[in-house]
């Protein structure tokens, strides 16, 4: 049954823009990025790699917290043919994440009502622009090249004849969002389930703006 859901075409499934793979390279040590490489061969192959493979993504975005962790592992196991919400979810919880860290480093509460771009730009500003550099790039590029074109872009990249984003994007996306999620909170010390650095009310305020 033909489905505007249905985000993964045959023969698609292993290509990657050069920027998401460029990502992944510069984030992910060696041995991950080949790890995260291998996944996404295995979910093109046999039904028992596949299901290994499914088995290996949902093991790396297990929850705390539940949302939206829980609902990306749901999406892993949809791949190599649904892939929009698995970048979506992933760029959820970065963007979360994201709130977390320009709260801590500024003290503006209105961040929690911000989306990502602008609170990057937050975190970008004064002290702390020399010192959180790298992750700060990171993160612009994250946001420019995932999250961002999940929730908005539906053109096709050049060549490709299904969808906005394939199989292996999504794999790359996961190890690439989880190593930035360990980054930053190492910074924030955020609770694993997020009962830190907004109360109860705002939290389920981002929540609801993000259509959880």
């Amino acid at each position: 049954m033909s489905s505007h859901y249905l985000t993964g075409r045959k023969g698609e499934e292993l290509l990657a823009s050069m920027e998401v793979v460029d990502l992944a390279k510069n984030i992910l040590p060696e041995e991950q990025f080949e790890l995260a490489e291998e996944t996404a061969r295995m979910l093109a192959s046999s039904r028992t790699r596949r299901a290994a493979a499914a088995d290996r993504l949902t093991s790396l975005v297990a929850p705390p917290p539940k949302r939206p962790l829980y609902y990306a592992q749901h999406e892993m196991e949809m791949l190599p043919r649904w892939t929009r919400d698995g970048i979506r979810y992933l760029g959820d919880y970065v963007d979360v994440l994201v709130k977390h860290l320009a709260f801590q480093l500024s003290g503006d509460a209105g961040v929690a009502q911000r989306s990502m771009g602008p609170n990057i730009n937050v975190i970008d500003r004064g002290e702390h622009r020399q010192k959180y550099a790298t992750l700060i790039g990171h993160l612009r590029r994250y946001n420019s090249f995932l999250y961002r074109p999940g929730k908005h872009d539906f053109r096709l990249p050049s060549g490709r004849k299904g969808h906005r984003f394939t199989s292996r994007e999504v794999v790359l996306t996961a190890y690439v969002t989880m190593e930035l999620a360990r980054r930053i909170k190492e910074i924030t010390n955020c609770d694993p389930n997020f009962v830190c650095h907004f109360d109860s009310a705002t939290q389920d305020e981002i929540e609801r703006s993000l259509n959880w």
